[in-house]
């Protein structure tokens, strides 16, 4: 019985490690992925791509290579004709702390029921997607950079 806790705790520890994965990771993976399209880039852009920088002028893929699918995509008609947006998200627990009256139903000690309201605290978490980055292109190629600044 001994041995088979040992072995199910290494498996599960095994499993967590494996799941959670640094930036640079995945990144190597998607360029391990395709290695055709990564060799195909100039070194210069290979060594950006490999960092997890992009820049004004590179590609859909390079981008992709670089910082992975885009989590929303939106389309923007301009002067220059159409770009598209990569937006890039990440997701935020907001805990909030509220109070609020309800009824209780209480009994006398003559045997008489009646309704008391009683304040109660209640903890509530959302979830909240905010942007940290966009990309825009046109005819395919990057036009503009925006990040949220970590202050």
């Amino acid at each position: 019985m001994g041995r088979h806790k040992i072995f199910v705790i290494v498996l599960m520890a095994v499993f967590i490690l494996s799941s959670c994965i640094s930036a640079q990771q995945a990144r190597d993976r998607r360029i391990a992925r395709e290695p055709e399209l990564f060799s195909s880039f100039p070194t210069e852009i290979q060594e950006k791509v490999h960092l997890g920088r992009i820049d004004l002028g590179f590609t859909q893929d390079m981008v992709r290579l670089a910082w992975g699918n885009a989590d929303r995509i939106y389309s923007r008609t301009t002067e220059k004709g159409m770009a598209t947006i990569w937006t890039y998200t990440r997701t935020r627990t907001l805990s909030q702390t509220d109070r609020m009256s309800i009824p209780v139903r209480l009994t006398d000690s003559n045997g008489k029921s009646y309704i008391q309201y009683r304040n109660v605290w209640i903890n509530r978490d959302t979830e909240e997607e905010y942007a940290v980055a966009r990309v825009e292109f046109t005819e395919g190629v990057v036009t503009a950079i925006e990040q949220l600044n970590q202050m």
